[in-house]
């Protein structure tokens, strides 16, 4: 028997990691995708093995020489899709071929699998069950296995999978079907072209193996963890963890450069818009925020600023909080009227989002109605660029030069300028005297409407923290709501 493992492509869904090295060089549970993939195929007898290899080849050598497979370089992968690929080696394709992609982390149960279901003699697909509502080829069969169509945008039933052509007869119809393929297409293709001269077979499996098409799905599966992740992203394997809470981030050395890198949390989706955070970004550019990049799977990448720490209590003074003022302004001088392709966020609206997320009464219903109703108040005022998540850590501070910085702009958004001075007094546990100090530069807002801001930011993170189940940092912020109650009908 013969494999042959497609590995040419540039694998941009696994970007920044792919610019480092090819998708199938990931590592999972201290192997390579394709060193695991191999082992597997040997492990069923498969001696003869053939990897197209295209981006970065040179990379594959030394598993070339330790696994003792042939190397196949493809030099047109950049402009091409796996069509291409398996072409080049088409003469290859035999009698007992396995056709695999290299993005595969096949399981221990691939050699049960490949004893009791293999239909020899016969051209067919181990499938693999559809997760996720992920549209895929989905295959049509009948009670005996035979396919009757494909459905290019299942999103349940069995799919995808690794080919196994064990009929000579047939071998010819599907090199004739792929030399037809654009190359563009993927190598799939040839089987829509010629499912009407074959008869091929499809034997659906459960866990027979993970597709790696993303960070995602590795992290779905759990099969990789968020340091391993940064360390293989990084030039020296190495990732020293920084203070986080929203997302999981590390400090990594990326093509020679100090880079932060943030990898999500689970459920990031629900709260965050990445789109929209690089579209702010790239709006603000480089004077109050770092340089970031993103990539697939929600990972940012951003310039480590040497020189620059999490802003201290200690450091907090009328001159540091004037420069945070200043940062600030001209955040908030980008406004909503001039950028109304911008989505805006409405107070009300977003305590209604995290009560939903949430699913617990933290507040009385007279307390609600009072929150509520100066959430409504709030967003009558005009709306402009927020960064909404204003606290230590997101604020840097360079000792040297007395210069600041704001990064994670992840919550920013257009919105009411009640939350941004209500959630900073929160935060950095401003004084009486410091907030009259910050109001002097805006002497629109008034010290109530600062309470205010606090009060639903308080709200809002204290939601927040039980559905992500931060039930320690919730109550401290229950704590902030009660206190800042306790002033507003003193005041």
């Amino acid at each position: 028997m013969k494999a042959i493992i497609l590995c040419a492509g540039k694998g941009t869904r696994l970007q920044p990691l792919t610019l480092n090295k090819p998708k199938p060089l990931l590592e999972i549970k201290g192997k390579s995708l394709l060193e695991n993939m191999i082992l597997h195929l040997r492990k069923c007898g498969v001696e003869e093995i053939i990897v197209v290899t295209g981006y970065k080849h040179h990379l594959f050598d030394p598993l070339a020489e330790k696994l003792k497979f042939e190397k196949i370089v493809f030099e047109n992968y950049a402009s091409t899709n796996s069509a291409a690929s398996l072409k080049s080696v088409q003469d290859s394709i035999t009698k007992g071929t396995f056709i695999l992609n290299g993005d595969l982390f096949l399981t221990n149960t691939f050699q049960d699998s490949f004893e009791t279901q293999i239909k020899w003699g016969a051209s067919q697909f181990l499938a693999q069950k559809i997760l996720n509502q992920t549209p895929s080829w989905g295959y049509i069969t009948d009670e005996n296995c035979k396919l009757l169509d494909i459905d290019t945008n299942a999103t349940s039933g069995y799919g995808d999978g690794i080919a196994f052509f064990d009929n000579a007869q047939d071998l010819d119809i599907i090199k004739d079907s792929l030399a037809k393929c654009d190359d563009t297409e993927y190598w799939e293709t040839c089987i829509l072209k010629s499912m009407d001269k074959i008869d091929f077979y499809v034997f659906g499996l459960d866990s027979l193996y993970t597709e790696i098409d993303s960070f995602n799905d590795a992290l779905i599966s759990k099969l990789i963890t968020p340091e391993e992740i940064a360390k293989q992203c990084s030039d020296d394997n190495t990732a020293q963890r920084l203070f986080s809470v929203t997302n999981i981030n590390y400090k990594i050395k990326f093509l020679g450069e100090d880079k932060v890198i943030r990898i999500p949390r689970n459920h990031r989706e629900e709260v965050i818009d990445t789109k929209l955070e690089q579209q702010i970004t790239k709006l603000l550019g480089e004077h109050i925020a770092p340089q970031s990049e993103f990539y697939p799977s929600d990972i940012k990448l951003t310039a480590y600023l040497q020189g620059y720490q999490p802003l201290t209590k200690k450091q907090l003074n009328f001159s540091t909080l004037e420069k945070i003022v200043n940062a600030i302004q001209t955040l908030h001088s980008f406004k909503h009227k001039d950028y109304s392709n911008f989505p805006k966020i409405l107070l009300n609206d977003e305590i209604k989002n995290y009560e939903s997320l949430a699913k617990i009464p933290l507040l009385s219903k007279q307390e609600h109605k009072f929150i509520t109703q100066i959430a409504k108040e709030a967003d009558s005022k005009e709306l402009v660029l927020c960064h909404r998540d204003l606290q230590l850590p997101n604020i840097l501070y360079n000792a040297q030069d007395s210069t600041i910085k704001l990064i994670d702009f992840e919550f920013a958004s257009f919105c009411s300028p009640i939350w941004e001075f209500g959630n900073l007094a929160g935060e950095l546990e401003l004084n009486k005297e410091q907030i009259c100090h910050l109001l002097s530069f805006y002497p629109n807002i008034t010290y109530k409407e600062i309470l205010h801001g606090k009060l639903i930011s308080s709200y809002v993170w204290a939601l927040w923290s039980w559905y992500y189940d931060c039930i320690t940092l919730g109550r401290e912020y229950l704590m902030r709501l009660s206190s800042t109650l306790k002033e507003l009908q003193c005041s």
